[in-house]
């Protein structure tokens, strides 16, 4: 037997017996002698019914706003990473234009290329210049430094000069180019003479001569432009 239920009209207050899902054509859906009164089709309806939809509806915004809460705690350590990433990218940015500028003391008018910062787990930090624009690749756990701002100028030096010269990429047309920009960025004078072969027309300086001036910038402490890490335990857990 189909269930029944008491649906009153809410007009006369007068009630009956029907199903819980009356059929739209069922004429106990509808209060007759007030449809008659008012001259439109006057629906009953069940108020036990109406209860438990009431108690289901405060139930599903109740699930609701629990899972709008749990969403917003899980997202809020990717929304502070990508917050934290669009910083480092200004920051970057702030830096090249002014390691720019002094590869060109009498102004220029050739623009900067792109900055692209690219992350990764790893601690070592490399970069590229690929025709277009600068890469560099530093790892979540960096904070800024001697090594990532070497990187930046020495990527941005081959965008100035370009890589092709009789010696070699990073020879001494290169260094002698990026040398000079390092010392006034930071006001620390390089020194390579320890560097082991090395010689002032020495056609094969190499990343040798990178990491002495890295080494040299951290020495000095004058390195202080830096930035907020990801903390990958709160971001990742």
């Amino acid at each position: 037997m189909t269930k029944q239920v008491r649906w009153k009209c809410a007009n006369c207050d007068h009630g009956l017996l029907a199903p819980t899902k009356p059929r739209k054509n069922d004429v106990r859906r509808y209060c007759l002698p007030c449809s008659a009164k008012t001259g439109k089709l006057v629906e009953r309806i069940a108020p036990s019914l109406e209860k438990k939809r009431e108690q289901r509806s405060t139930v599903v915004r109740e699930q609701n706003k629990i899972k709008r809460e749990r969403t917003a705690i899980k997202l809020q350590p990717l929304k502070e990473r990508q917050k934290r990433e669009t910083q480092r990218q200004r920051i970057f940015e702030k830096e090249a234009d002014r390691i720019w500028s002094l590869f060109f003391p009498n102004g220029t008018t050739r623009k900067r290329p792109r900055i692209k910062l690219v992350y990764s787990h790893s601690r070592g930090v490399s970069g590229m210049w690929n025709g277009w624009e600068v890469l560099v690749r530093i790892p979540r756990s960096s904070n800024g430094g001697a090594e990532e701002w070497e990187t930046l100028a020495h990527e941005l030096c081959h965008a100035v000069i370009g890589t092709r010269h009789s010696e070699g990429k990073h020879g001494r047309t290169f260094y002698k180019a990026l040398k000079p920009v390092i010392e006034k960025r930071w006001k620390v004078k390089m020194d390579w003479s320890f560097i082991n072969g090395y010689t002032d027309t020495s056609k094969s300086w190499g990343y040798k001569v990178d990491w002495a001036m890295t080494a040299q910038l951290e020495k000095s402490g004058k390195v202080k432009f830096d930035y907020k890490s990801d903390d990958l335990e709160v971001e990742e857990g």
